[in-house]
C-alpha cells in the first residue's frame, strides 16, 4: 500500500468529520481518558467520545498542564496517552474490510510532561506498516493533526506511533469516520492519501 498526499477541501472533509447527530459508524477515541468518563458528549458536535483502553496496549494516561488547559477549548485534547517504552506503538481500529476510510490523529502537548518550549519534538506515523506523516511539535501550545484516507485491507486496521530518536510519542485523539464508496475514487486498497494541506474554498469562516 502507497500513500500519497491530497490537498484536502474543506468541505468534504468536514462532513466526514464534524456533523453534529450523524454518528453511525463514528470511532471518536479520547486518548488518555478515565474510563469511567467513556461516552461523554461533545458539547458543540454532540459526537461521543471514548475511552481508548480498549484499543491499545501500553502506554501511559496523562492529562495537560494545568496552565496550559486555557490554550484550547477542544475537551479532548485535555488527556493523552504517551509512549515512553518501545519502539512502536498501535492502536488497533475495528473496520469493514474493503469499506472506506478517513482517519485523523491530533496532537497537543501541553507541557503533560513539565518540560517548557522549545521542544524539537518529531515522530513518525505509520498506517499499517507503511509511512503516513511525521509529527513535529516545537511549542507546548502547538496543535498538530494528521489525517489519511484508506481502504480497510482486513477487519481491523493499526495505526502506529513510531519513536525515532526525538521525543517520546503521543496523542490526544484518534477518530475514524466511513466515507462514501465514490468519495477520493483513486483511493484503493494499495493506494491510500494522507493530507498534505486543508484549504477553505470559499466559506466565510477561518479554519
Amino acid at each position: 500500500m502507497v500513500l500519497f498526499p491530497f490537498l484536502g477541501a474543506f468541505v468534504l472533509a468536514a462532513t466526514a468529520v464534524h456533523v453534529a447527530g450523524q454518528q453511525e459508524g463514528f470511532l471518536s477515541i479520547d486518548c488518555g481518558l478515565d474510563a469511567r468518563f467513556s461516552g461523554r458528549k461533545d458539547t458543540y458536535t454532540n459526537i461521543a467520545y471514548i475511552s481508548d483502553s480498549p484499543y491499545v496496549d501500553g502506554g501511559e494516561n496523562h492529562r495537560v498542564a494545568a496552565d496550559q488547559e486555557s490554550s484550547t477549548n477542544d475537551v479532548s485534547l485535555l488527556t493523552l496517552r504517551s509512549f515512553p517504552s518501545g519502539l512502536r506503538n498501535c492502536y488497533t481500529l475495528p473496520t469493514e474490510s474493503g469499506a472506506k476510510y478517513l482517519v485523523r490523529m491530533e496532537f497537543f502537548h501541553g507541557r503533560y510532561d513539565g518540560k517548557s518550549s522549545p521542544l524539537s519534538l518529531q515522530f513518525d506515523l505509520h498506517l499499517g506498516t507503511n509511512y503516513w506523516d511525521t509529527v513535529t511539535l516545537q511549542d507546548t501550545t502547538d496543535d498538530w493533526w494528521s489525517e489519511a484516507i484508506f481502504v480497510a485491507w482486513s477487519s481491523w486496521v493499526p495505526v502506529c506511533l513510531l519513536n525515532t530518536g526525538t521525543g517520546t510519542p503521543f496523542v490526544n485523539t484518534v477518530e475514524l469516520r466511513p466515507l462514501g464508496a465514490s468519495l477520493y475514487p483513486d483511493v484503493t486498497i494499495d493506494e491510500s492519501i494522507s493530507m498534505y494541506r486543508r484549504a477553505n474554498m470559499g466559506g466565510n469562516f477561518t479554519l
